[in-house]
């Protein structure tokens, strides 16, 4: 099937409209080429290249269709017209419904009874003076289309998009040229290497879009793939990086629709916006590095496992020694009255300095210096061992230990109940019992703390070695400065409030946030609502966080829509924020 077949070459009734081509015609064409260029939104484009279409040839209304991915179909992405005061994008399919227009029929033969899926497949334009007395396309969609809105559909041009390699994007379709007092004419042929023109830079222009979304896409799939892996990393930290995200897109939004106080002014482009939350998804990535052990470290003497479970078979072992050296003295004639009583007594001791162990072992409480005390004093028992301590041993844990305490150690004798030896001193952690048991606050130790926060620091210079491209050059920044505080005590900088930027403090107040309501974390119990935006109250009363920041998350109801999203229902009281607002 031919286009010339299609073609309705009867054109003595077409009036020249007023835009044929002329000098001043193609330097518009030329400048809306370079708007078209510069146009990065989507419907925006469409929109441009539909109107620009209609301008050249004063038709009424026209549509744009755009392949799918698999170029299987036509998709709806925009449709005006000026009689019907009607405009209509891919957003409103539900009022206005356009089903794809398939380019194959069912037993995979090409569809040419559609005029747009004919022009999708032949690359050819058509310009048809009259669907009612042309031939050879089913028009019966635009005749139901008219007797539904009293409209009456005439003359059709229909060009293809066709990128610079000769691909074709979508379809462009005008309807019903006009002359100047609104008399409906056909197309006048002239024109059309103008529209093909207009065509032909729009399918660029769309081409470039794509290309751009495509590179987009790869980014956001990358940086997600990198956030999913940090969470899946540490099963403690659930979905932080996930979660993070949204509690920053909600408080930059809430400052973004302020229209009166602190943030009347502010504003961010959509850019910023992407900028922002590129961001947010990055900010823990130097957690990459941070060893799994101390990441989880649930417990005090917790290293890849919780070691409580072998010093409480340390202490089984010191009453069951007590137990024997009880029947050994009955045995040998000591009074059993006595015996027994040293040992209930020797039971309890045991009993009462392993729940003093094991409680300071939790973490959850601090503890002060009379308890340190204690924990050295219980250590100073000695339980006997009869087994080689070498034996088994990694060629890097044996490197640890010297060849003089080898020796010692190979052979049976006593062994503290706990222990600060040198040899659990390695890869910069002091993995000692005793001073791991003596952390006054939390379960980690100084140099696991160091080793936490310097994550801040891998995650700066992580992202400075990325080439960001511009517009997007503050994200190392921005996620890098998440645990910096208002009054110069975070890290790693030590920055204080007017060396950040709006974007950094909304931040450091969503990592702060969902930290604190997280039901994931294996050192705490998951806070209220109430409790966790008390604690921000009082680091906002602490010149911590920026406390406009913080009555406008409290304002705007963004805490609440986060809790009634990701908390859990337990979680969810009533929060009274009139005690926080200052204003």
């Amino acid at each position: 099937m031919k286009c010339s077949e299609h073609a309705i070459s009867d054109h003595s009734g077409a009036a020249r409209p007023p835009n044929s081509p002329e000098a001043g015609q193609l330097a518009k064409l030329v400048d809306l080429g370079i708007a078209l260029s510069a146009e990065h939104d989507r419907s925006a484009l469409h929109q441009r290249i539909l109107q620009a279409a209609r301008d050249f040839t004063n038709a009424d209304g026209g549509s744009l269709y755009l392949l799918n991915e698999d170029e299987s179909e036509l998709h709806f992405r925009i449709m005006e017209n000026d009689t019907l005061q009607r405009y209509v994008d891919d957003g409103d399919q539900q009022q206005y419904p356009f089903p794809p227009v398939p380019l194959f029929r069912a037993d995979g033969s090409p569809n040419h009874e559609n005029i747009a899926s004919h022009v999708a497949l032949s690359g050819e334009s058509i310009n048809i003076a009259d669907a009612y007395a042309a031939g050879g396309f089913d028009f019966s969609g635009t005749r139901r289309f008219d007797a539904a809105t009293g409209y009456r559909s005439q003359s059709f041009l229909t060009v293809p998009l066709k990128s610079s390699r000769g691909r074709v994007l979508g379809v462009l379709q005008l309807i019903n040229a006009r002359r100047d007092d609104g008399t409906v004419v056909p197309f006048d042929p002239a024109i059309e290497p103008l529209i093909t023109a207009l065509a032909s830079q729009s399918a660029v222009a769309l081409e470039n879009r794509r290309l751009m979304q495509s590179q987009r896409d790869l980014i956001d799939s990358f940086v997600h793939i990198l956030a999913q892996g940090i969470d899946a990393k540490s099963p403690h930290t659930g979905a932080h990086c996930e979660r993070v995200p949204v509690l920053v897109k909600m408080l930059a939004q809430a400052a973004v629709n302020q229209e009166e106080g602190p943030f009347g002014g502010f504003r961010l482009s959509d850019q910023e916006l992407y900028e922002l939350d590129l961001a947010a998804w990055l900010h823990d990535i130097g957690k990459i590095v941070t060893p799994e052990h101390v990441v989880e470290k649930a417990t005090k003497l917790e290293t890849i496992y919780n070691r409580i479970h072998e010093i409480r078979t340390r202490f089984e072992v010191m009453l069951r020694d007590a137990e024997i050296d009880m029947l050994r003295r009955q045995l040998a004639g000591d009074d059993k009255t006595q015996c027994q009583a040293d040992f209930d007594a020797r039971r309890d001791e045991l009993h009462q300095q392993f729940e003093l162990v094991a409680q300071c072992n939790i973490g959850s409480e601090n503890i002060d210096l009379k308890t340190i005390v204690d924990i050295r004093d219980i250590a100073t028992q000695n339980w006997q061992r009869n087994f080689d301590r070498t034996a088994g041993l990694s060629w890097a844990e044996s490197s640890r230990i010297s060849p003089e305490e080898a020796a010692t150690l190979s052979q049976p004798g006593p062994e503290p109940l706990l222990s600060d030896r040198p040899d659990q001193v390695y890869s910069h952690i002091n993995k000692g019992e005793i001073y791991n048991l003596s952390i006054p606050r939390g379960t980690l130790t100084p140099e696991e703390r160091t080793i936490i926060n310097n994550h801040v620091v891998l995650t700066q210079d992580m992202l400075a070695q990325l080439p960001f491209p511009s517009g997007l050059q503050n994200v190392p920044v921005i996620a890098g400065n998440h645990h910096e505080k208002m009054d110069g005590s975070g890290y790693p900088c030590g920055l204080k409030g007017d060396q950040m930027g709006t974007l950094e403090k909304i931040l450091v107040i969503a990592d702060i946030f969902e930290a604190l309501t997280a039901v994931d974390r294996p050192y705490k119990k998951p806070k209220m609502l109430s409790e966790s935006i008390d604690l921000l109250g009082t680091m906002r009363d602490q010149g911590k966080i920026d406390s406009d920041l913080f009555e406008l998350f409290l304002t705007s109801g963004a805490y609440r829509d986060y809790g009634d999203t990701y908390l859990r229902p337990d979680q969810r009281d009533d929060v009274d924020i009139k005690r926080y607002i200052r204003r």
